[in-house]
């Protein structure tokens, strides 16, 4: 691939130390600019949820608002038309489809089956614009200034407003963030991307409010005592200090991680240490953990049992807390969507996620010389191994934020392939391989020259 112009397409201007992701302004020439802008809005009301922090605006229908602006921007899209949709798009189409079949034949409630399987389908309207509309990296890099901002203005607010419930952070709005786990996992899945952004700031100001972001982010995460997200929250993190202190030599990410996560387990930690212990010893139980630990290893068994007697469908989507015997959900992503949607959607999720890590080890290899992409894969690969390893823990598979982990990943490698000048994922591996080989065979030759 030839780096010197494969991020010609992020701006017409480019400057060397802006290689990678230059900044470009949204103009009125730029094709689909109105369906990005409505895309940009809902992103701010669905990740930062206005509505349920600033007064007056819990009465205005924000989300019908959206939903409307959302279709709009799809129609957008459709009209514009000229790029097919990548295969992880697809996965999803049939992902919801599947969940319609599964409601059409749950068992138990149909109708309440067929209102989450509704909920659950705008996601795909939303992944459907960003495949179609996210085109340049400045557009890329906005999409995720907003999670990650507004997550990081949620945990400001949380730590800030919220309250303490048996020693643990509870979320002080509704939504995604108002179960202290789930807040937990929507904060670590955000903060490698406030890494990338770090990174990719020219402005040391910039860098320094990302920082302190992250630093807020961290300290909710304790707060909360989720032993799920703490996890998640070593997991993404050795992702992190594997990509960019090991591989990216930024040796002081070391010294840096290690010093803040001792502080933050002294000052932060103590409900979150008392629930590690009394996960396996009920005479250290804080909180309830211990009695939660055995509670969540039966919902995981009765999540098999159920899968097992209904592989196909399920029972329907957000039905299985009914016939849980303690009204609990699965607590695990993965048997939720067998248990509630089949063990087809469970292959189909699994192969969403897949897509992802895929996205990004190809634009790893491929623009190793382009900084700041190089810099945004890395992050996206945290964020992708923290929500997994999270979601072992609890009940997200409908939730947004990791569909558009994946949907970022996917517009990040499309903008990377377009740009490369070829229109072949096979064509750009082929000639990867034939070099590897080419270079093989010029080592064998040299080897023979010498011994002879």
């Amino acid at each position: 691939m030839n780096s010197g112009n494969s991020f010609a397409t992020f701006g017409a201007s480019e400057t060397p130390a802006e290689a990678g992701l230059p900044r470009q302004g949204i103009s009125r020439r730029e094709p689909l600019a109105g369906a990005y802008a409505l895309l940009l809005l809902f992103m701010v009301v669905y990740c930062a949820r206005p509505g349920d922090w600033i007064p007056g605006l819990a009465a205005v229908p924000l989300a019908k608002i959206t939903a409307i602006l959302a279709l709009l921007a799809l129609a957008f899209s459709l009209l514009h038309g000229g790029r097919r949709l990548p295969r992880e798009v697809s996965y999803l189409a049939v992902l919801v489809g599947q969940m319609f079949l599964a409601a059409a034949f749950s068992p138990v409630w149909r109708g309440g089956a067929t209102q989450a399987s509704l909920d659950f389908s705008k996601v795909l309207i939303v992944v459907v614009i960003m495949a179609v509309v996210v085109t340049t990296g400045t557009r890329l890099r906005r999409l995720i200034f907003v999670q990650a901002g507004s997550v990081a203005l949620i945990a400001l607010v949380t730590v800030w407003k919220g309250k303490l419930e048996l020693g643990r952070l509870e979320g002080s709005l509704s939504g995604n963030y108002a179960d202290p786990n789930d807040l937990a996992l929507a904060i670590i899945i955000s903060l490698p991307l406030c890494l990338a952004l770090l990174f990719m700031s020219r402005s040391f100001v910039r860098k320094a409010l990302w920082a302190i972001a992250m630093l807020v982010m961290l300290y909710a995460v304790f707060l909360t005592g989720s032993r799920g997200g703490f996890v998640a929250l070593v997991a993404a993190a050795a992702a992190l200090l594997w990509e960019f202190a090991v591989r990216g030599r930024r040796r002081y990410l070391v010294v840096v991680a290690a010093i803040v996560a001792c502080l933050l387990w002294q000052f932060s930690g103590q409900v979150l240490r008392g629930r590690l212990k009394g996960t396996f010893n009920p005479n250290e139980d804080t909180a309830a953990s211990y009695g939660s630990a055995e509670a969540r290893q039966q919902l995981f068994w009765r999540s098999i049992e159920v899968t097992m007697k209904h592989p196909l469908f399920g029972v329907g989507p957000g039905n299985f807390a009914e016939i849980s015997g303690s009204w609990h959900v699965t607590h695990n992503a993965f048997t939720e969507m067998s248990a509630e949607a089949g063990l087809p959607a469970l292959m189909l999720y699994g192969l969403i996620l897949w897509s992802g890590f895929k996205n990004v080890g190809l634009v790893k290899r491929w623009a190793k010389r382009q900084k700041d992409s190089n810099v945004l894969a890395k992050g996206l690969m945290a964020s992708l191994v923290g929500y997994v390893v999270g979601s072992c823990f609890l009940s997200v598979g409908y939730n947004f934020l990791p569909y558009f982990l994946v949907a970022y990943t996917t517009a990040l490698f499309l903008i990377i392939k377009k740009s490369s000048g070829r229109n072949n994922v096979s064509t750009l591996e082929g000639q990867e391989k034939a070099g590897q080989e080419a270079l093989g065979v010029a080592e064998e030759g040299r080897t023979a020259a010498f011994a002879s």
